[in-house]
């Protein structure tokens, strides 16, 4: 009896913890992922001498990948060259989980990053301003648990290494 009183207890303690490193888990293997692929969309701007972009999947990624003009990007992304005939370099699946991941430019939400041959971040719509992106990965806990994701005007992408808080320490919020 004491024994699985024991258990019990230490049951009740350990499946709460679990929980939790499970979703941290998650949302910072979800975090690498972008930033794998906006590091490879970059690098493959430069080798390629051409613009690659990073936008938000349109479809299940397996059926054919392409872009979306949602702002959403919990369906996925897709790492692909740009111009005529556009090539697929990379396909990332659906968030897990109920995460939702969002984009902002100057304020506006955004629907794709593409890199020009010099590995800078393409300026948007052509409006000549080159500014910091970003990007926030939320769960079902909210924005004290959220991620911060900021492509520079440089093309450099970095994640906070803190929950809950921009590179400059700023509080995020959640959709």
């Amino acid at each position: 009896m004491v024994t699985l009183a024991v258990a019990a207890i230490l049951l009740a303690i350990a499946v709460p913890a679990l929980r939790v490193f499970i979703q941290n888990n998650r949302e910072d293997a979800e975090a690498d992922s972008l930033l794998s692929s906006l590091d490879y969309a970059r690098s493959e701007a430069v080798k390629r001498d051409a613009n690659v972009e990073v936008c938000a999947s349109a479809v299940d990624t397996s059926t054919t990948p392409t872009c979306s003009d949602s702002t959403a990007w919990n369906t996925g992304w897709i790492v692909a060259t740009t111009g005529q005939a556009p090539t697929v370099l990379e396909v990332k699946s659906a968030l897990a989980g109920g995460n939702t991941l969002s984009g902002t430019f100057n304020g506006a939400a955004v629907t794709q990053v593409t890199f020009e041959p010099n590995g800078f971040v393409e300026a948007a719509a052509g409006s000549g301003l080159y500014n910091t992106t970003y990007f926030t990965l939320c769960d079902a806990r909210g924005a004290q648990y959220a991620r911060d994701i900021e492509v520079s005007a440089v093309g450099a992408a970095q994640a906070s290494p803190k929950p809950g808080q921009t590179m400059t320490g700023q509080a995020l919020t959640c959709p």
